[in-house]
């Protein structure tokens, strides 16, 4: 019930993200992933059962992707509370993007 529930609420996010990204072309390349690993791991999941563990580190990832790919990563919101809180020199949520990449 609850891997339907949050394969339900990224798809949702990817749907509403799709509707004025900042650069549709940027969207499209950092939602592919998610458009692409959602499917196969429906199919598979009877086969090879993800954990709830997984199942939300993945959830995660693609609103991350997701969040990456409507607003480009330069330009996410929480990448500038990030940099003001921090005192960065830059929007660091590529740098959340890519520690998740490795993480899943």
């Amino acid at each position: 019930m609850a891997r339907t529930v949050l394969l339900l609420l990224v798809l949702a996010l990817l749907l509403v993200s799709g509707i004025g990204p900042h650069d549709r072309l940027t969207w499209l390349m950092e939602t592919l992933p998610v458009m692409i690993a959602a499917p196969i791991l429906v199919a598979t999941h009877r086969r090879f059962p993800p954990t709830q563990l997984l199942c939300v580190l993945i959830a995660v990832h693609a609103v991350i992707l997701i969040a990456g790919g409507t607003y480009t990563y330069a330009r996410v919101p929480f990448g500038f509370w990030l940099q003001v809180l921090f005192a960065f020199a830059r929007n660091p949520y590529d740098r959340i993007g890519h520690f998740f990449q490795g993480l899943v």
